[in-house]
């Protein structure tokens, strides 16, 4: 694909992102109760706060030794329904995104260590904030990127049009006309929809191989719920996860994540897809 442009790697984008984005960036500060206090009023107190989960501060001391979910607190005290902050729920303020993303498909909630204390909570909500959606787009405009650019690999010439549907290839020249009136002379294979292009490189045996996509069916299946992640993005639907969950979401993001980092060896590697069968 000759040289690479700066800022086409994943390596380069995940670079940034994990630079500036931290589960400090997108957490909240973690509200707290004794460990004495009763456990019905906290419970109130909670629910008035839209809080489902806080920490728990240890006998005499203002520091934070666990947590508690709301809907344990009925009798007795706050201590005796406290859970222990285990490795498994803790996490740094200084880890990246990606990082966060990852530990979050396991828990709804993360608590956040700044230096031995824990003072924040990071939940599945959190990933609806800017920050997060950001990467999140920046990953899938990045696999298109490498899906137009294996398409160009892969076909010869302009012969990926003879596969798309007349109404296809109508609805990219029309886009293309458009942007030719605001002086944006793009190529038409730039015009294609992400549906386009996630069909013809699907349909590519060597192409589905090269790029670990697995089955026509596999591949199309995948390629279309990173499809349904970018449009919830660009239409910036209040929740990112849509009608879907979020355990599905993180799937979908470190899919692409794999995606790309095998895209990056294959093109690093200066694999040609001459070697595939050609239109």
């Amino acid at each position: 694909m000759g040289d690479r442009r700066k800022g086409t790697r994943f390596e380069e984008l995940r670079a940034v992102v994990s630079a500036g984005i931290t589960a400090e960036a997108i957490s909240e500060r973690l509200q707290s109760w004794p460990a004495d206090a009763s456990a019905a009023k906290t419970a109130k107190e909670m629910e008035g706060l839209g809080f489902d989960v806080a920490g728990v501060q240890g006998m005499g001391s203002q520091s934070v030794t666990g947590f508690v979910k709301r809907e344990s607190l009925t009798t007795g005290t706050v201590g005796d329904h406290a859970q222990r902050l285990t490795a498994e729920v803790l996490i740094s303020e200084a880890s990246p995104l990606p990082v966060v993303l990852s530990a979050l498909k396991a828990r709804p909630q993360l608590f956040v260590l700044t230096g031995n204390e824990t003072g924040g909570i990071v939940t599945r909500a959190d990933l609806n904030k800017p920050p997060v959606r950001m990467y999140l787009f920046g990953i899938i405009t990045l696999l298109e990127m490498h899906l137009r650019d294996w398409i160009t690999q892969a076909y010869d010439g302009d012969s990926w049009q003879k596969k798309l549907t007349p109404a296809r290839l109508k609805s990219a020249r029309d886009l293309q006309a458009e942007r030719r009136k605001r002086n944006q002379d793009l190529g038409l294979l730039d015009c294609l929809q992400f549906c386009d292009k996630r069909d013809l490189v699907v349909r590519r045996d060597e192409l589905r191989r090269q790029l670990a996509l697995g089955t026509k069916d596999e591949g199309h299946g995948f390629l279309k719920r990173a499809e349904d992640l970018r449009n919830h993005l660009a239409h910036a639907q209040p929740d990112v996860a849509g009608g879907s969950s979020w355990e599905s979401v993180v799937d979908v993001v470190e899919w692409i994540e794999c995606v790309l980092r095998r895209s990056d060896e294959q093109i690093d590697r200066g694999v040609e897809t001459s070697t595939a069968v050609r239109v």
